[in-house]
């Protein structure tokens, strides 16, 4: 009897619904500061005000955007695009009006705070840059490496259709004969070229090590020959689960923990060139990108700002919104790490990242650029993170008046 490839489907979606709900584990809640709690921070911003307003005016484009059936959550609270986009409105009317303790005072008193942690009582903060690579339209000795465009076969199940449970939860397969699949590892797609068939390249990169990087950071741009870059951004992900090289490289102890670096780690895989097969598929996962105009791309879909957009946890933190940190960032003196400085700023809730899971973790965007790069590959600091959200009672006179 022919089997009905449908009613297999359906039986492994069944079977991962069940792996994934008896492994579930209650995320922790986002705590609300109280009014004492407010004030005993200062809230001062280091930057420059065109940088915050462009970085507001970005997400404010993505509320406009939302359907309005979209809702935000901060803990029991829900905010619909208007609300929010309202919300960032009047931080920056504040911000624009007023200086020193009177702005910080309007911001206390028309604004709910609260921290995101992590299991060490903190937050955990990496960065991210827009990588400049070297790239080809064809194949040839100094580009080796192809850039793939989403596969055709590629499958993405979202979850939350079968059950609320499993809100934000996806997977992503292929179909094969009447089986539903894991999708092709990195070994598969970079070493065994599965994909050759299968996928087209966007262009051809220099070669395995820099493509591996680029898609760590999720976009970049790649200088042809004749001098014309293309900007290209995340599409997609086969589905594998994200593992750090970095820390395999620590286990064993190839590089020590104090000097892991993106640097550390770029320097390593060079010198070492047997050994770059068995380290980059340690890292099963594998991104496709995309050619577009304007970027990069956060995962709400509009262009990211530098030292201004962080990427958390697209399933607990509301996308767009707003975020202050604090925390320590990396100095630099002829390319050499010399110290740290405070880093206290808002920021906007922009995109999101495979490494980017549970509260209090963020990835601090740093642009492109020699420094950018410096400055994301040396950034693993702790710190605090914040969500700020306008009390609705403030919201309803902007919002009467649209």
């Amino acid at each position: 009897m022919q089997k009905n490839p449908l009613f297999s489907i359906f039986c492994f979606f069944v079977l991962i619904l069940t792996v994934i709900s008896c492994k579930t584990v209650p995320e922790p809640e986002l705590h609300l500061l109280s009014t004492e709690e407010v004030r005993t921070f200062n809230w001062e911003d280091d930057l420059d005000l065109e940088s915050l307003s462009q970085a507001i005016r970005q997400s404010i484009r993505y509320y406009q955007s939302s359907p309005e059936t979209s809702e935000f959550r901060y803990k029991d609270m829900r905010y619909t695009p208007r609300e929010m986009e309202a919300s960032l409105q009047l931080f920056l009317e504040i911000f624009r009006t007023y200086e020193g303790e009177r702005r910080i005072a309007e911001i206390q008193e028309k604004f709910l705070f609260f921290e995101s942690k992590n299991s060490n009582d903190n937050a955990f903060f990496t960065g991210y840059y827009e990588p400049i690579l070297i790239g080809c339209l064809n194949p040839n000795e100094a580009c080796s490496a192809p850039l793939y465009a989403t596969p055709a076969d590629l499958l993405r199940v979202d979850l939350e259709a079968f059950s609320e449970k499993w809100e934000g939860r996806r997977i992503f397969g292929k179909i094969k004969g009447d089986r539903f699949i894991p999708y092709d590892s990195r070994d598969d797609i970079v070493y065994q070229h599965s994909l050759r068939e299968r996928a087209e390249p966007i262009v051809y990169v220099e070669n395995d090590i820099e493509l591996f990087f680029l898609q760590i950071q999720g976009s970049g741009l790649v200088r042809l020959p004749d001098g014309r870059l293309k900007r290209v951004n995340y599409a997609a992900q086969n589905g594998h689960p994200y593992r750090a090289i970095g820390r395999l490289l620590i286990q064993e102890e190839k590089i020590p923990r104090e000097k892991m670096s993106l640097q550390a780690l770029k320097e390593y895989l060079y010198a070492n060139p047997e050994e770059v097969r068995r380290i980059l598929n340690y890292n099963p996962s594998y991104t496709f990108f995309r050619e577009v105009e304007e970027g990069p791309l956060g995962n709400i879909e509009v262009p990211l700002t530098a030292g201004r957009s962080i990427a958390m946890d697209r399933n607990l933190i509301p996308r767009g919104g707003l975020v202050y940190v604090t925390t320590e960032i990396p100095v630099f003196e002829n390319d050499e790490m010399i110290g740290l400085k405070p880093f206290t700023r808002f920021m906007l809730t922009q995109d999101t990242g495979g490494a980017i899971r549970g509260h209090g973790r963020g990835d601090i965007f740093w642009g492109h650029g020699e420094l950018a790069e410096l400055t994301a590959g040396h950034m693993k600091h702790n710190g605090r993170v914040f969500l700020l959200v306008a009390r609705k009672e403030y919201l309803k006179p902007s919002l009467d008046s649209t």
